[in-house]
């Protein structure tokens, strides 16, 4: 003991040293330990923050805008890659590209063969003058002359649609066939006497004279249609487009040519336009894809009684005119308020026109017609083949055959119902509104172009 406690102090120094080491050995671990922890924490913490930041700044997003009503957009993202880039920018390309044609197509549908009957007077005809000498022209057009035929007969004679024979021109036929009879009967009777029972014969000759005359009539036609059925409908009450009373007799030189101002011939041309779709698809239901235009006794659409087109309230702003003017038609002063704008552009179909936002604007027409009912669902159907027409409504009335063959309506054999429709008709303000005068756009929404006015 006393040897070791000597070597202590003798060598207490390393003794120390010794002591000290094999002390710190154990508490250095666990504390080296401990910062190596700690480090590591940060080391990793910026390193994954790092990453996060390389991943995401290196991250790009795809995407297909959706194109098709209920169609989600196409979206992925994903680290850059040239192959991937390049075929969704073919992607997206052929979308633009199959809108802008759908768009192009639409528009040429909706347009189809309507364009001006005066070029130049619409939106503005620039000066009083030059408004005067279209305004008589547009008249003119509108409700013809004694040389040349309003635009509505002119399209009723292209689709080969007409009226019976006029009870006029009828009843001189039967007294000229009469006469022939009579002369016939009395020229074989010694006396010249006509006995009770050929006067009977005469009656029944004549009925089937007029039979004839009226059959006839029918199979040189493809409906029966004349311009008093097309009617313009306001709050005011119905007033006829043309053919009314002295509209569709006195010659357009004797209207005051400085009252048709743009308003007044944009409204005309509209309801020009409305009124020849619905007679266009009258038309359609009428072809046969084999033999073409059908005649009446064979072909669905009978008649046209009424066409009615939802009148156009103009704002005040429009010139004051007056109501014979033109037609009975002269525009309602008064903008409607916005609560009744929005209940009235609203729509049964769910479109909402007549608005500043709206790329389209709605009119409502009213038809009544006298059709096949095996051959309903073919008129029907004509109105979306000539354009955007949807029919919300169908009612059926019972034809009288017989008391409208006494007014010579003939329908053949088919048995046949009077129908009333109510149709939505829409048009795209993309090739519309530029014809549209500043009240009218007004009225409608559509946002005024630079320069517009009116006098």
């Amino acid at each position: 003991m006393n040897k070791v406690l000597g070597f202590i102090k003798g060598n207490l120094i390393i003794v120390i040293s010794v002591v000290l080491i094999l002390a710190l050995l154990p508490v250095g671990y666990v504390f080296s330990g401990k910062w190596n922890d700690g480090v590591r924490t940060k080391v990793k913490d910026a390193y994954d923050k790092e990453k996060r930041s390389l991943t995401s700044s290196g991250k790009v997003t795809y995407s297909l805008p959706a194109v098709l009503e209920g169609e989600q957009d196409v979206s992925e993202s994903r680290a850059p890659n040239a192959a991937v880039t390049e075929f969704f920018k073919q992607a997206k390309a052929a979308r633009e590209d199959q809108v802008k044609d759908v768009v192009a197509r639409g528009t040429q549908f909706n347009q189809g063969d309507h364009v001006e009957l005066v070029p130049g007077l619409l939106p503005d005809a620039g000066d009083s003058r030059n408004r005067q000498r279209l305004g008589r022209a547009m008249s003119e057009a509108i409700v013809g002359t004694n040389d040349q035929p309003s635009v509505y007969q002119r399209k009723l004679r292209r689709l080969n649609a007409g009226s019976p024979p006029s009870p006029e021109v009828m009843q001189q036929t039967l007294e000229q066939t009469k006469t022939q009879f009579e002369q016939e009967y009395r020229s074989s009777d010694a006396q010249g006497n006509i006995t009770s029972e050929q006067q009977e014969e005469i009656k029944k000759r004549l009925s089937a004279r007029r039979l004839g005359e009226y059959i006839n009539r029918a199979k040189s036609l493809t409906f029966y249609c004349d311009p008093s059925a097309f009617v313009n409908g306001s709050p005011t009450g119905d007033t006829k487009t043309v053919g009314a009373d002295k509209y569709s007799v006195v010659p357009a030189v004797n209207w005051p040519p400085s009252q048709v101002t743009e308003t007044v011939a944009f409204t005309w041309l509209w309801d020009y336009w409305v009124i020849s779709d619905v007679l266009d698809a009258a038309a359609w239901a009428n072809t046969n894809a084999a033999s073409g235009a059908m005649s009446i006794p064979e072909a669905p659409v009978k008649r046209i009684d009424l066409i009615r087109v939802s009148g156009l309230e103009v704002a005040a702003s429009t010139a004051d005119a007056d109501p014979d003017s033109f037609g009975g038609r002269p525009p309602r002063g008064g903008k409607p308020d916005d609560a009744q704008q929005s209940q009235e552009a609203a729509s049964f179909t769910g479109r909402e026109g007549g608005t500043a936002t709206s790329p389209f604007d709605l009119r409502q027409i009213d038809v009544v017609a006298v059709v096949a009912s095996k051959d309903l669902p073919k008129f029907l159907d004509a109105f979306g083949k000539v354009n955007f027409m949807t029919v919300t409504d169908v009612d059926l009335q019972e034809v009288d055959v017989w008391e409208e063959l006494r007014q010579g309506y003939y329908y053949g054999n088919d048995h046949v119902v009077r129908v009333s429709l109510k149709i939505e008709s829409v048009w795209l303000r993309s090739w519309v509104s530029p014809l549209m005068p500043a009240p009218v756009r007004e009225t409608l929404g559509v946002p005024a172009v630079q320069g517009d006015s009116e006098g």
